[in-house]
């Protein structure tokens, strides 16, 4: 059973269960666009090794073991998809591509230093919640720009943006590893923020996608 290809299947049948329903053949089958007596096959083998509950003509949900095994395949996606985008400006379609192909290859200790480096983020360029790693508990988390209060002091880790209003923000200086301080919280719901010596105001919507990890006092 080819490693990649069983990891394809969890996260499938990770994904179409997330109601608490089971998944169907016929279901996983048009989703990985594979034809059902292939998709009834692979299941078998899924579960002789413990990583589903199959039933024919009922369905597949995951055991434990196969719910860990997807929520971390999910998680390399995530921060796959997040490095792409935030770190290197790749479309987010295209982002998602590549985190499909990648996830397989890339290990457990290497996810969690791209999760280290990324500031262990909470969301992913989709703007859904990415699962905590063990690294998450041990590191200093990156928190939004919106948590922090006036005078605090932080340094950016990355920004959930669309490309457009990322460039703008890039040509004020808000760059990964940045120091910025909140000089104040207006009265607009907004902030005023000084970075590279200037005093930049900027809107909840944006401050609430500008990742931090916060400064000492």
């Amino acid at each position: 059973m080819r490693k990649n290809i069983a990891e394809e299947y969890l996260e499938t049948i990770h994904y179409l269960t997330k109601g608490g329903e089971r998944a169907k053949t016929k279901d996983i089958a048009k989703v990985m666009n594979i034809k059902p007596p292939s998709v009834s096959e692979m299941l078998l083998k899924l579960k002789d090794n413990g990583y589903i509950d199959y039933k024919p003509y009922v369905g597949v949900s995951l055991t434990e073991k196969g719910k860990l095994e997807a929520l971390q395949m999910e998680r390399k996606h995530q921060l796959l998809e997040t490095f792409l985008v935030d770190l290197l400006g790749v479309d987010v379609r295209e982002a998602h591509d590549e985190a499909c192909e990648m996830e397989h290859s890339v290990s457990d200790s290497t996810l969690s230093r791209i999760c280290s480096f990324l500031g262990h983020p909470r969301f992913c360029p989709d703007d859904h919640p990415i699962t905590k790693g063990e690294c998450c508990e041990d590191g200093d988390v990156s928190v939004p720009l919106t948590e922090l209060k006036e005078g605090d002091s932080g340094v950016i880790k990355i920004v959930c943006v669309e490309k457009g209003t990322k460039d703008y923000l890039i040509s004020l200086g808000f760059l990964p590893d940045a120091l910025l301080s909140i000089k104040k919280r207006l009265p607009s719901n907004s902030f005023l923020v000084r970075i590279k010596g200037s005093e930049i105001a900027i809107g909840k919507d944006i401050a609430e996608k500008i990742f931090v990890r916060k400064a000492s006092a």
